[in-house]
């Protein structure tokens, strides 16, 4: 900057996610080795999702990082406008309850199992408790998972001091720390992790660290 500082850039998330948004255009290699360009979009989503940042780059003579700061949303990060919907079908919506209700033992497993919550079918024995599980699933967490939106769950990020003059003579891999951000699930406090350094931080820095690994779940699996 003016002062002599380093300016660290910002971009949001959704600016890197852009390339599959279905209408920005990306560079790529097709067969034969042709330059083309395309563009993306996601089928499916999952129920975690892991987005890996490139932070470095190797050349001929070191490692160089990428310092732009991308910040992000700590709950309801969505991304319903990056799936493609299939010719013909619109946007799902959950059953009712007496929709549920009216249902076989056979449909109320598939139900659960087509949304990943096979696992609640396990827990329960009579037919009755199923459908009270069913009820309560479609009720209070799959209205969340079919909005396709996602809530932090892990934060890695990669932390080197900032010195003017230094750069070229450091290895970024090894003087940097690297840290993790996890919440407690009971009490929603976060905690900042270094080896066996663990103390509270606070959610707004997180989502303007240097985040090198991002773990989101699907809201409603909790």
């Amino acid at each position: 900057d003016a002062d002599g500082g380093l300016v660290i850039p910002q971009e949001p998330l959704v600016s890197v996610l852009s390339k599959f948004d279905g209408t920005s255009f990306s560079d790529a290699i097709g067969r034969g080795g042709v330059a083309q360009k395309r563009r993306y979009r996601l089928r499916k989503l999952p129920n975690y999702l892991v987005l890996h940042l490139t932070r470095f780059k190797k050349n001929e003579f070191t490692v160089e990082k990428n310092p732009t700061i991308v910040s992000f949303p700590i709950k309801n990060l969505d991304l319903s406008h990056y799936v493609i919907q299939k010719d013909g079908e619109g946007k799902e919506t959950p059953p009712t309850d007496q929709e549920v209700r009216a249902m076989g033992v056979k449909d109320l497993k598939k139900l659960l199992a087509k949304h990943g919550r096979g696992d609640i079918a396990q827990s329960v024995v009579e037919k009755s408790e199923l459908v009270e599980a069913c009820v309560d699933f479609v009720t209070k967490s799959l209205p969340d998972m079919l909005a396709d939106k996602y809530d932090l769950v892990a934060n890695i990020t990669h932390h080197i001091p900032a010195e003017v003059g230094r750069e070229e003579q450091r290895d970024l891999l090894q003087e940097g720390s690297y840290h993790c951000h996890v919440q407690h699930r009971g009490t929603g406090q976060w905690y900042d992790i270094q080896d066996l350094h663990v103390e509270e931080t606070m959610p707004q820095l997180i989502g303007v660290s240097e985040s090198y690994v991002l773990i989101f779940e699907r809201k409603g699996l909790a």
